[in-house]
């Protein structure tokens, strides 16, 4: 009875082999495995996968997270080959968020434009030996700086600032120069502020502005004019009224006492670009560079700065 049971559970011998044959490749391909020995990690790999010992580098909310991570990610990656150092980029949930921390040390290097830069130095870290550290100031086709802008949709019959008076403007974060601060003293120059509107509204970014003034939400906007002229060519697009003088320029920083040494690898790296610099300077914009920054620059904008908050006439010279 036993023998008989058993020649039941019997396969047919063509199954068999077909099982043995796979189990004898799943021994072969495992055998195989085993005897493999990985590669050592690159430098690079080990410095991009050593999270605790990370640099944050952080930037304010200006842009769209999917167009700021494509433009800063390249860079941060080309700063980590050429520092040895790990670097992790961070968007900033706002431009206070990114003031704070980098004021604080929670970050350590910063993409920052003029207005954060003067709040962390004048007030974050007022009375403070130890300040913002500038590494770098971003340079645009040979001109250091950019300019704000106020727009209007291409089919407004609005052509001049002085037509503004009685409608509505948009402008991106409270502490963002070319959208807020920079417009607002255009304005002022037109002699216009905001009880001559007939409202206004702080939208947070560049983006928001353009797509408000673009969909009739706002008559105007203040933004940065490389954000404005992506509408330009548009149906219906944005029609530029009024340019800005040259703005201080956006500033690659490190926290108060960072690093010497990892500061000064840093800021060789972009004073002196190697020829790894070109995907990062390609994701950044067409003739983006860096240069050794002047802090002379940003007298004016302080001025500026001060003199709106404090609610009293605007710098005719600024």
């Amino acid at each position: 009875m036993y023998s008989t049971r058993m020649n039941a559970l019997l396969l047919p011998k063509p199954v068999l082999k077909t099982i043995h044959k796979l189990l004898w490749l799943v021994f072969i391909l495992l055998n195989s495995a085993c005897e493999q020995h990985p590669e050592p990690q690159s430098a690079v790999n080990k410095i991009a996968t050593d999270d605790e010992n990370s640099l944050i580098f952080l930037v304010h909310p200006y842009d769209t997270p999917s167009q700021l991570i494509t433009r800063f990610q390249p860079l941060c990656s080309y700063l980590e080959k050429q520092t040895g150092r790990a670097i992790k980029l961070e968007l900033a949930s706002s431009y206070v968020d990114q003031i704070r921390r980098i004021s604080n040390g929670s970050a350590d290097l910063a993409y920052m434009g003029p207005t954060p830069f003067l709040r962390a130095q004048d007030h974050y870290l007022k009375g403070q030996s130890q300040k913002l550290i500038p590494l770098a100031a971003e340079a645009i086709n040979g001109q250091v700086g950019y300019h704000s802008v106020i727009v209007v949709s291409s089919g407004s019959p609005v052509q001049f600032l002085r037509q503004l008076k009685g409608r509505s403007v948009a402008f991106g974060a409270p502490h963002s120069f070319s959208s807020h601060y920079a417009p607002r003293t255009l304005l002022a120059a037109a002699g216009l502020g905001f009880t001559d509107l007939l409202d206004y509204a702080f939208l947070g970014s560049h983006e928001r502005v353009a797509l408000a003034v673009l969909h009739g939400d706002f008559d105007a906007g203040g933004l940065r004019q490389s954000v404005a002229e992506k509408y330009a060519h548009r149906e219906p697009g944005l029609k530029i009224i009024k340019t800005s003088p040259p703005l201080p320029p956006h500033l690659i920083v490190a926290r108060p006492n960072f690093d010497k040494q990892v500061a000064g690898r840093i800021k060789e790296a972009l004073l002196k670009p190697t020829a790894d610099f070109a995907k990062a300077g390609s994701a950044l914009g067409t003739g983006i560079y860096f240069v050794y920054p002047d802090l002379s620059l940003f007298q004016s904008a302080r001025k500026v700065v001060q003199a709106i908050e404090a609610k009293t006439e605007v710098p005719e010279q600024w």
